[in-house]
């Protein structure tokens, strides 16, 4: 089963793009720092990350540069309420880019054409 990590410090985001990512099949979990996702992606491998950029301990820019490093067989795609980080959020190594609020279909269609899913 693919597996996938959720990086966002709203509660109910983590929660909802989880239930989605569960309902298409995938393995997911969440947490809500860079400081947690370093932890968690370092000794486990995930098929794709989604990261906001506003997180408690940093920009989620950081940890998209951390990635580079740390995992790069991992798919990133950020989320932002700000679609105007998207050709940033691209630029700087980002697979994808999901603006809030998101749908299930959303969500479907990135993981589509990032062949996380079929």
């Amino acid at each position: 089963m693919k597996k996938a990590l959720v990086v966002d410090d709203e509660l109910d985001i983590c929660r909802l793009l989880t239930l989605h990512l569960k309902s298409l099949g995938l393995n997911a979990e969440y947490v809500s720092s860079i400081g947690e996702a370093k932890a968690k992606i370092s000794p486990t491998g995930y098929d794709v990350i989604f990261v906001d950029l506003n997180l408690p301990d940093g920009s989620g820019f950081d940890l998209l540069e951390s990635l580079n490093t740390i995992n790069s067989e991992s798919r990133v795609v950020v989320i932002s309420a700000y679609d105007v980080e998207r050709r940033k959020a691209l630029e700087c190594g980002a697979d994808g880019f999901i603006p809030k609020p998101f749908s299930k279909r959303t969500i479907e269609l990135v993981l589509n054409n990032l062949q996380v899913i079929n």
